[in-house]
């Protein structure tokens, strides 16, 4: 049940989810969330986890690294054309920025990472100990 959770959890129905969240008071830019799929087979029940950053986190970097490619796609063809029409082919300048964009990306991800660690890592084991415990009555 969602209302028994623990100090610094919130949990929510996003069907046919559930989401698992740091509560909004400790909640910051880089908190992560676990989502859970629960799934009835005949003979048991299927969980799937999936521990990341908030989807609209998710959502920004996949747009940022989009924009990125495609500021060097933009770099490559604009510079191949003015190659061709005898210009000077400033153009390839763009290639550059866009590996630069990239790997900033990529680098505030992974400071990001680090940020929410600790957050991971209770969420990870409050799963890991309500699915102990309630293995744990099944059994007796």
């Amino acid at each position: 049940s969602l209302n028994n959770m623990p100090s610094g959890i919130d949990g929510k129905f996003v069907k046919p989810l559930v989401v698992l969240s740091i509560d909004e008071k400790h909640r910051h830019f880089w908190s992560p969330e676990l989502s859970l799929d629960i799934e009835r087979k005949e003979e048991s029940t299927e969980i799937r986890c999936t521990l990341g950053p908030r989807s609209s986190l998710w959502t920004m970097f996949a747009t940022f690294y989009g924009f990125s490619v495609l500021v060097g796609i933009a770099g490559l063809v604009l510079g191949f054309s003015q190659l061709t029409l005898g210009m000077n082919a400033y153009g390839f300048w763009l290639i550059p920025v866009s590996i630069i964009l990239i790997g900033s990306a990529y680098g505030i991800a992974l400071a990001g990472q680090r940020l929410s660690y600790d957050q991971m890592l209770k969420l990870r084991s409050f799963i890991k100990e309500t699915l102990k415990s309630s293995n744990s009555k099944d059994t007796h």
